[in-house]
């Protein structure tokens, strides 16, 4: 674990390099371009060790406890360094994800875990601003397989709010994943984008948000926010968006129009190549009343362009890759009190089966003293026995001499 997060630490500090370069105005736009390549790359290297295993154990999606004492120790509700590589770690609104296993029992892999872990944080950078009045977590998302699949490329996942806050954000919501489908979102390299699409739904992106056809009464979006943006990048006037109406009961009603909108991540369909979370997204976030960063979203300038979705952390947002360097910095600081622990705890074992070892040779040595001393006494007293028993038959024959 600790190797691993070394090597994280190491990128996050190259990576938070490149966003303070990034920011640089003096910079060209193929500058920019190769910053960016190299960030991203290195995003996705962190969640890629993040989602490791040794010896058939994931390495940080398991129970564990750091110790704080010989009598007393803290349980970690998960050892989850991916959990800590967000803005959330050191922002505030953070979203908790916990992972649950299916009424099979069956649990996801750690490298998929890896991925929506990456994708939490991905939104957590959208996201700024606390929504449950100060506590450390805004939102717990449960994310488990389906307990019943419907074979390859149908439904992928889906997700929604569990339950809200008065102003509308979400407080929990749940994801499920289709198994039969995990193989080939990964080959497919869909997996991430997929993640960050669901917990979209899980904030509030869905038929429940107060500006989607199915709230306000109309058949088209009307927040403020997500029409502005959507003007400024389109250079247009329009005052509603179209919302898709195809599809089946989980596309219709919770989605940008595919016409529209074509490889925006917030449509209803899979796209190849690249999937951008548009500032218009962020602002339907913002209409949502959540307060959010449009820094963080991902180059898009109408249907077919952009590129994304960029990884956990994002470059042009500074503050999520500090609050990622931050997160790591706290659970290597909880390895590290793990690791003093056990060598504490094995150094004291050390010691006791030294002391063992040589009171169990004093007491052999005392055992041997006292045999030995035992031995000589008995063979004294046998010796003494045979010369008296020798002595008293001499007597009778020394008699019998006399008379004869």
């Amino acid at each position: 674990q600790d190797g691993l997060a070394q090597r994280m630490q190491s990128a996050l500090l190259r990576m938070n390099e490149l966003a303070v370069l990034h920011a640089d105005m003096t910079k060209t736009a193929e500058d920019k371009a190769a910053y960016e390549l190299e960030f991203n790359q290195l995003d996705t290297g962190i969640f890629d060790m993040a989602g490791k295993e040794f010896n058939g154990v994931d390495l940080f999606f398991t129970d564990g406890k750091v110790f704080t004492g010989d009598s007393a120790f803290s349980t970690l509700d998960d050892n989850n360094i991916a959990d800590g590589l967000g803005r959330g770690a050191n922002g505030d609104y953070k979203i908790e994800i916990k992972f649950e296993t299916n009424a099979a029992g069956t649990e996801l892999e750690a490298k998929h875990k890896a991925l929506v872990e990456r994708a939490a944080r991905r939104v957590e950078a959208m996201i700024t601003g606390d929504v449950s009045g100060g506590q450390a977590i805004d939102n717990v998302i449960t994310v488990k397989l389906k307990d019943t699949s419907d074979g390859v490329g149908n439904n992928l996942a889906s997700a929604g709010m569990s339950t809200a806050y008065g102003d509308g954000t979400a407080a929990s919501g749940q994801m499920t994943i289709d198994e039969a489908d995990l193989d080939a979102m990964i080959t497919g390299g869909y997996a991430y984008g997929t993640y960050i699409h669901e917990i979209m739904h899980a904030v509030g992106f869905s038929s429940s948000h107060p500006n989607f056809p199915a709230s306000n009464g109309t058949a088209t979006y009307n927040g403020a926010n997500a029409i502005a943006q959507y003007n400024e990048i389109m250079g247009t006037s329009v005052t509603t968006l179209n919302i898709e109406d195809g599809g089946g009961a989980g596309t219709a009603g919770s989605h940008w129009e595919q016409d529209d909108f074509s490889n925006e991540l917030m449509t209803g369909w899979v796209s190849t190549g690249a999937t951008p979370l548009s500032k218009v997204t962020v602002g339907a976030l913002e209409d949502l009343g959540y307060e959010v960063d449009y820094n963080a979203a991902d180059p898009w300038f109408g249907p077919g362009t952009g590129t994304g979705p960029a990884g956990g952390t994002v470059i042009g947002s500074v503050e999520s890759v500090k609050g990622a360097i931050q997160g790591l910095a706290n659970y290597r600081a909880q390895i590290g009190a793990q690791l003093s622990y056990t060598n504490k705890v094995n150094s004291a074992l050390t010691i006791e089966k030294e002391n063992m070892m040589q009171a169990t040779s004093r007491i052999k040595d005392v055992d041997i003293a006292n045999e030995a001393t035992q031995y000589a006494k008995n063979n004294i007293l046998v010796q003494s026995a045979t010369a008296m028993t020798s002595q008293a038959n001499l007597l009778p024959q020394m008699v019998l001499q006399l008379i004869g």
